[in-house]
């Protein structure tokens, strides 16, 4: 037993499993004083190493324990000093379960189980609470979506290659060394640090040995390119009935999973097994991405209110669901917000939020819209008679991904706001850009665009971003959506697509809160790649993990926007005079 300052913890004690395998966890318990005190627990279940506890987000265990919590960190099965083999989500549920049971039944506790952690521990907390374990009180998962297909390892049908690939070279590592394969780390290792080259490394489903050897797993992934029951089968989505406890779902406005949080939030709200689950579903929205969590997020610094206060804003949760002690008024809202632009925090009792209404841009060109030198603009009248505009795409030259929605590591994937100049300027970029606003523009909801668009070739790629123009002329990136044109009638099987046919593809940009202000521009990109945040569509149908350079098509991709086909851009606006929290 050790100390960090007043807290006593207990490393690597035993947690033993219903099939035999031990896990271990560490136990950070409050100073003792008077010895009959109990205390309720806290559970973090990670597959990142239990003595760093997801400290890059959260504080300290320590910090937790000393506010009057038995905090228990534990290493996941086949991660670290757990025993067992690892592979992603499959034991999480009973694994979960019997952790909880088991933490509840410790000395000096209060047999209140409340579990914590972003990311893949999110995951391992919402499928420990789809198992019902009776002394689980509450969550509060952190950035993680509602399915492992859908936002996950695909959207839409294109492969999420960068958040995958960087995610598997990180967690292999440890595998590699638990194996007694320093060798095969070191491979891994090497990989990771370079992976901005190895991100171009075709054919995806020939990874090198190492990865092979330590995440077979990744190879399934690429396996089942649509989602059929083997991603049904570890879906929260499908689960939701099965939730019997109030739950804190944080989530970031750039991170990968934003669209999946609100989804876990409203989906439990509604469908949840019990009416204490559906009425205490909670939503708190900062505007970072995956992580480190903080004002600043990529180019731009959101002010003092984005400040990372995640800690104080759980702990009132847990003191409230584990401690009975309800928070000081005004009791807290369901959805809590940051609008991003005003830098300002909204609280409202729904999502979406109370007098949003849709308003339909309307894409136009006269010439051509190719780039920021062309003539393409955004306006709420609707085109007449409009020639198309033209782009070519070929997958050996993609556009990148500058900033968005990728995740985990900023210097390694694509994530947050940048300037998105730099792409603009080519050729196979279309830029539609709105009058300078004369009032500020309110946008908070589901953005989506209604694109007609054919193409030469049997399948291909059409990328849809949102973008805040500044009167500088900075272009940050606000939102974005991929839509894989083989998947446009549903993700369970893909279809070739019709060479030459006008087609409607309705591409989701996913949700946002963005106050585009007086002087600004709202701006509409379609292309057809956003690499290496997602794989590049060889323009044939082809499961992605088989794809090579020699696979390789041009595709002359033609945009709509006339009175037949009237592509457009929908914003869920509101009322600019919106009361932020002050």
């Amino acid at each position: 037993m050790t100390s960090i300052g007043s807290v006593t913890v207990e490393k690597n004690v035993p947690v033993p499993m219903r099939d035999g395998v031990t896990l271990y966890a560490d136990i950070y318990r409050p100073a003792a004083g008077d010895k009959s005190e109990k205390y309720p627990v806290l559970l973090m279940r990670t597959p990142y190493n239990k003595e760093d506890a997801q400290t890059m987000n959260y504080a300290h265990p320590a910090w937790y324990a000393r506010h009057g919590y038995v905090v228990v960190v534990q290493d996941v099965r086949g991660r670290w000093t757990s025993e067992g083999d690892f592979h992603p989500y499959v034991k999480e549920a009973e694994d979960g379960y019997d952790t909880v049971e088991w933490a509840a039944s410790l000395p000096g506790v209060i047999p209140n189980v409340g579990m914590y952690g972003f990311s893949y521990v999110g995951a391992a907390q919402w499928l420990a609470a789809v198992s019902r374990p009776p002394h689980l009180v509450c969550i509060a998962p952190g950035m993680i979506g509602s399915d492992s297909y859908q936002g996950k390892a695909y959207r839409n049908g294109a492969f999420a290659l960068a958040c995958t690939l960087s995610w598997i070279l990180f967690v292999a590592q440890d595998t590699a060394l638990r194996n007694n394969r320093p060798e095969r780390a070191e491979e891994l290792s090497s990989l990771y640090a370079g992976i901005h080259g190895y991100y171009k490394a075709l054919p995806l489903n020939s990874p090198p040995e190492a990865v092979k050897e330590t995440a077979p797993y990744y190879l399934e992934w690429l396996e089942h390119p649509a989602r059929d029951d083997y991603w049904r089968q570890i879906s929260l989505r499908e689960n939701y009935k099965a939730i019997e406890v109030p739950a804190l779902h944080i989530g970031g406005w750039y991170d990968i999973f934003i669209d999946g949080t609100i989804e876990n939030y409203l989906g439990v709200s509604q469908h949840g097994a019990t009416e204490r689950a559906r009425k205490n579903q909670y939503l708190f929205i900062e505007p970072w991405y995956h992580m480190p969590w903080s004002r600043y997020v990529g180019e731009v610094d959101f002010g003092p209110e984005a400040a990372n206060e995640i800690d104080s804003v759980q702990l009132q949760w847990f003191d409230r669901w584990l401690k009975s002690v309800e928070p000081a008024a005004p009791q807290p809202s369901p959805v809590r917000l940051f609008v991003m632009g005003a830098d300002k925090w909204l609280e409202a009792e729904s999502w979406p939020v109370q007098g949003s209404q849709a308003a339909a841009y309307y894409l136009h060109s006269l010439y051509k819209a190719n780039s920021v030198n062309g003539d393409g603009k955004l306006s709420l009248t609707e085109p007449l008679d409009e020639p198309p505009d033209v782009y070519v795409y070929h997958p050996s030259i993609p556009v990148p991904a500058l900033g968005g929605r990728s995740g985990a590591v900023p210097d390694l994937t694509p994530m947050g706001p940048k300037n998105q100049l730099p792409v603009e300027i080519r050729n196979d970029v279309l830029v539609y850009t709105s009058d300078v606003l004369k009032e500020d523009l309110t946008v908070i909801g589901e953005v989506s665009v209604e694109l007609y668009a054919s193409t030469t070739a049997e399948d291909t790629d059409f990328v849809a971003k949102l973008v805040d123009v500044y009167p500088d002329g900075r272009a940050i990136n606000i939102a974005e959506g991929i839509v894989r044109a083989s998947y446009r009638g549903g993700l369970e099987k893909p279809e070739p697509v019709p060479p030459g046919e006008v087609i409607q593809y309705v591409v989701s940009l996913g949700p946002t809160a963005n106050v585009f202000k007086k002087g600004h521009s709202v701006r509409l990109d379609i292309t057809s790649s956003l690499f290496p945040t997602f794989d590049r569509n060889p323009n044939r149908l082809m499961n992605p993990g088989q794809v090579t350079a020699a696979d390789f098509v041009t595709a002359t991709q033609t945009i709509y926007h006339d009175r037949r086909f009237a592509s457009k851009l929908t914003l869920p606006v509101v009322n600019s005079k919106q009361s932020f929290v002050q």
